[in-house]
């Protein structure tokens, strides 16, 4: 994004014609010169040194805008990186919408060999993030010691053929402290297991626990449903456990 230009205060209108504010070490360069009924009047600066060139701006570039799960090539994300890199650099794939860094849908590292520009394949597989005909995503640079976002590449926009009539469970709700994320609600059911291990003289007691745990990526953050259990009923004595309607 282009800074502000220092002579925005030039080009506004004054009520007092003769009240004017300028850095000293501006005047050796300016042609001052003196209007009818006193009015100073300076030229208009026509160029600002201080814009942001395309040149001079971290980029992060995407093969395709349309990406058809199943069907398409996978596609090519290239960046080109002005500021510091870092081996732990990462490339994470986001809802067109999401601004928290850690909600991401997928995520890969760029690589260790330090290296400003490169490129890496990505493909999309079909999942629970795209339930809908059409999804409109985004790949997001984040430079790995700071966190700090680099570059963002264009929308693309992901078909999905395959994608189920029925509504979707995953929805957009608003945790207090936590701002907006997408919560994939799900149900596992009708579980069993066979041949478990006997005991010396019984058979053992089985019973199921699962937990939610979060990925091993080191720049992510805590959230609090991380480590939640949950444990099924004991199904005693059996090698064969069944657990249903449960």
């Amino acid at each position: 994004m282009a800074s502000p230009s220092r002579n925005s205060q030039n080009r506004r209108r004054c009520k007092e014609p003769l009240r004017h504010s300028y850095n000293p070490g501006q005047f050796h360069s300016m042609a001052i010169r003196t209007g009818p009924h006193g009015t100073i009047t300076i030229p208009r600066s026509t160029s600002d040194t201080d814009l942001v060139t395309s040149d001079s701006r971290s980029t992060l570039m995407v093969s395709s805008s349309y990406y058809s799960i199943g069907h398409s090539q996978d596609l090519v994300i290239h960046w080109d990186i002005k500021e510091e890199v870092d081996a732990g650099d990462w490339i994470g794939m986001y809802l067109i919408d999401e601004v928290l860094s850690e909600n991401f849908l997928d995520y890969k590292n760029r690589g260790v060999n330090g290296s400003h520009r490169g490129q890496i394949i990505w493909k999309i597989d079909a999942s629970s993030y795209f339930v809908e005909p059409e999804t409109k995503i985004c790949f997001k640079y984040y430079h790995g010691v700071s966190g700090a976002l680099r570059a963002t590449t264009p929308s693309v926009t992901v078909k999905n053929s395959a994608a189920p009539i029925f509504k979707s469970v995953a929805s957009v709700e608003t945790v207090q402290g936590q701002g907006s994320r997408r919560l994939i609600s799900f149900s596992l059911s009708d579980f069993q297991a066979m041949g478990l291990k006997k005991g010396m003289f019984f058979n053992p007691d089985p019973y199921l626990k699962i937990s939610i745990q979060p990925g091993k990526h080191s720049i992510f953050p805590a959230l609090p449903h991380h480590g939640q259990e949950r444990r099924s009923k004991i199904i005693g004595n059996t090698v064969n456990p069944i657990w249903q309607a449960e």
